[in-house]
């Protein structure tokens, strides 16, 4: 356990330890959160709005389903654009 010190503008030090335990570094974000008395620091990965569906629930179920069929070999492989487009309206 470490005890850190409430500064100036209520800025606090994050120990060593727990910085490298966690991996944070400068510069990455924070959210902070109180529940039942405790205030707790979870790092957080801020992603530009354009890129936001990539993260969505239904984007990684498609995501996980077309990796889960890429190992399994079930998938379908074209040499160009032209003959994939051909197997898709066919």
């Amino acid at each position: 356990m470490s005890l850190v010190k409430v500064k100036n503008k209520y800025q606090i030090v994050i120990p060593e330890d727990v910085r490298k335990k966690i991996k944070i570094e400068v510069g990455d974000s924070l959210e902070i959160i109180e529940k039942d008395g405790l205030v707790i620091a979870k790092p957080v990965v801020i992603v530009d709005k354009s890129q936001a569906y990539f993260w969505t629930d239904e984007w990684q179920k498609g995501e996980k389903e077309a990796e889960d069929a890429k190992k399994k070999g079930d998938f379908k492989d074209f040499d160009n654009a032209d003959k994939a487009v051909k197997w898709l309206k066919s």
